[in-house]
């Protein structure tokens, strides 16, 4: 699902009809036969990319270079490219709704099981009201052991929160290089004192040098711009976290391939072996000042994360960037990155995400366990 901006926790999971219950309502409101709606829900192929891209453009702002974008994200029935599957439902010639997946394979502990997240729901308007999203929602579902949501528009916010079980908030923490604009938005007057900013500017930059102080040693940071596809991808031994499993082949196409977002890679070594990796992105604030955006990280422990988001401040320093943001979920991650500056965000909620099974079981230990999301689980780059 596409990640807008949407901070309001997950409400607990209402009650729902069955998929089967819930398709003829859906069919009923919608006009059609009962049996034609499971039947017009198909998977796409390339020579549904033009109605599909028609579609996105006609009711999404900045659907810009789709046509890669899409070939990028979805097989459209290759044998290789692609993370998942883009679904379609076209009724009487015209494509009314599509709702997309990645394939996902989830550790916890000596546990596994093959998942998909939800992304890139769309309905015409004329359909929104009619139960579609969550019917389409449903029949992913029936084809995996989970599904995961993570981020939601302003239409599929209400999905997330009524179908999936809520999981820990992934929260926003910022590292300031630059108080200008973050004394704009609260004191203006302040902001135009060009002595008062030099100091404060001043102050943050010794607060840097004094953090760095305490990073760890014996960690060394470099750039790259490819994965060695036979590394390893560096993890923590935390059996109480949930792990995606993601191998270096994966990353190098889901962080370096992306068309429509380029990254920039940083690894680090320990004794001449990877222990860590780091992904992000130069972005702009609202004022068009430049911003660096942890995207993706992966790291063996503690200690390396906490030389990658020195990494990330360093450049950013030397980028003259404004801050430094980066979104974390896991309470560890979020202590390391406190002890490496980064402060919460103030009165932040929490970005919505949630998992759901068919198995209550399963839904339930899913929800329950300790979760590490990054922004390249986000949907961002789909808008």
């Amino acid at each position: 699902m596409k990640a807008v901006d949407v901070r309001r926790s997950v409400a607990p999971v209402a009650r729902l009809p069955e998929h089967e219950k819930l398709g003829r309502l859906v069919a009923r409101s919608l006009g059609w036969e009962a049996a034609a709606l499971p039947a017009a829900l198909k998977p796409a192929q390339l020579a549904d990319l033009p109605d599909i891209v028609a579609l996105r453009q006609e009711h999404l702002r900045g659907a810009w270079d789709d046509h890669a974008y899409l070939r990028w994200r979805y097989r459209l029935g290759r044998d290789s490219g692609g993370f998942g599957d883009l679904w379609y439902l076209r009724a009487q010639g015209q494509i009314m709704a599509i709702i997309g997946v990645e394939a996902l394979r989830a550790e916890l502990g000596a546990q596994s099981w093959s998942g998909a997240q939800v992304m890139d729901l769309l309905i015409r308007p004329e359909a929104q009201e009619s139960g579609l999203g969550i019917w389409l929602n449903q029949a992913m579902l029936a084809r995996h052991d989970f599904t995961l949501a993570v981020g939601a528009n302003h239409n599929s916010a209400g999905i997330v929160r009524r179908m999936f079980e809520p999981l820990p908030p992934r929260l926003t923490f910022t590292h300031p290089l630059d108080l200008a604009p973050f004394v704009r938005r609260r004191w203006p007057a302040a902001a135009g004192l060009p002595l008062v900013m030099r100091m404060a500017n001043g102050g943050l930059a010794l607060r840097r040098l004094a953090l760095r102080r305490h990073r760890p040693r014996g960690i060394t940071v470099e750039s790259a711009t490819r994965l060695d596809p036979a590394m390893p991808v560096p993890s923590g031994q935390d059996a109480d976290c949930v792990r995606l499993r993601r191998d270096s082949a994966y990353l190098q196409q889901r962080l370096m391939g992306n068309p429509r977002r380029g990254l920039s890679l940083r690894l680090a070594r320990r004794e001449g072996a990877v222990v860590g990796l780091i992904a992000w992105s130069i972005g702009a604030d609202d004022r068009g000042r430049p911003e660096l955006h942890v995207v993706d990280w992966h790291h063996d422990s503690d200690a390396t994360l906490h030389a990658l988001l020195h990494e990330a401040v360093r450049e950013a320093a030397a980028q003259r960037c404004s801050c430094v943001r980066v979104t974390l979920q896991d309470h560890a991650a979020q202590r390391v990155a406190a002890q490496a500056g980064f402060l919460a965000s103030h009165g932040d909620e929490g970005r919505l995400c949630g998992v759901q099974s068919r198995d209550p079981a399963l839904a339930r230990l899913l929800a329950q366990a300790r979760w590490s999301l990054t922004d390249a689980s986000d949907d961002g780059d789909a808008l």
